[in-house]
């Protein structure tokens, strides 16, 4: 068992702090190797983030730049098989994924409370950090749902909010799988994979026809919010870690989920209230 107080309890030392001579390379090796889990170094897109940002860096060209581009001239895609294929397997993996997380600690000995996160070699918690490492290889996967939006040249749907949604969550499972992959930090992506599952069914059904489409349109609204329980969910557990005796190291840890969150609350409100909202005044 690796001391988590060695690994993962350490804060930066003040001497290095207030040293002028400090350099990039001792922060760079401190976020990387003093404060993160060893456990997952070696796992693929684990050992520095050059891989995880070369991704987003790629995403970002094709949505913004080269998918457009490529497009210009060009008649949209149909891609109806391919998204029928593309949403089962999405929905499946977010509900494999789900019973995963949940099966790894939250049947046993995990509670909704707070659960300090402890570096193990225990099977249970290398469980539990493998499947947050599938979390975020199931948030690169879902980048192609902008992909396919490109195109089919629905540009429409390319907007701010979903491109930084697949971004921010992205980079959110990537922190976690490095330096948090237990603990309470992992019910975040509970409520996340579940409202997921919702979705991509949902998505499913919209690409069966015009008829199928007819019946679930009225159902859209209530994704969306689902999506907002969703983050009420998480800032409420979150929350939790901002007492005194919880997690006291991960203090940055809480406020950069909780911003995150918030954050994607306030964006996916504001688009409830302009799609549905000011339609039923109207």
């Amino acid at each position: 068992m690796y001391k988590l107080e060695s690994q993962c309890g350490k804060r930066l030392p003040k001497e290095l702090l207030s040293s002028k001579d400090m350099c990039i390379m001792d922060i760079y090796h401190y976020l990387l190797n003093e404060i993160s889990d060893p456990r997952v170094s070696n796992w693929f897109l684990m050992s520095n983030p050059f891989g995880i940002g070369l991704i987003l860096l790629a995403y970002l060209s094709f949505v913004l730049y080269l998918g457009p581009l490529y497009m210009k001239n060009r008649q949209p895609y149909a891609l109806t098989r391919i998204m029928i294929c593309y949403n089962i397997f999405v929905a499946t993996a977010n509900a494999i994924v789900f019973y995963g997380l949940l099966s790894s600690g939250y049947m046993t000995h995990l509670s909704l409370g707070c659960e300090p996160f402890v570096i193990s070699d225990d099977p249970m918690s290398l469980s539990m950090a493998r499947w947050v490492w599938w979390v975020l290889i199931l948030k690169i996967i879902e980048l192609a749902d902008t992909v396919i939006f490109i195109l089919r040249k629905k540009y429409n749907q390319t907007s701010f909010l979903h491109v930084h949604h697949h971004t921010s969550t992205l980079l959110m499972a990537w922190i976690s799988c490095k330096y948090a992959p237990g603990g309470m930090w992992t019910f975040v992506m509970l409520p996340n994979c579940a409202v997921h599952v919702v979705m991509y069914i949902y998505y499913l059904c919209a690409c069966l026809g015009p008829r199928v489409q007819k019946i679930i349109t009225p159902w859209k609204k209530y994704i969306t919010l689902l999506q907002l329980i969703q983050f009420s969910i998480m800032l409420v557990h979150t929350i939790q870690a901002l007492l005194p005796s919880c997690e006291p190291t991960r203090k940055p840890l809480a406020y950069i989920y909780m911003s995150q969150i918030v954050f994607m609350f306030y964006m996916f409100l504001a688009y409830y209230r302009k799609s549905y909202m000011r339609k039923k005044i109207e």
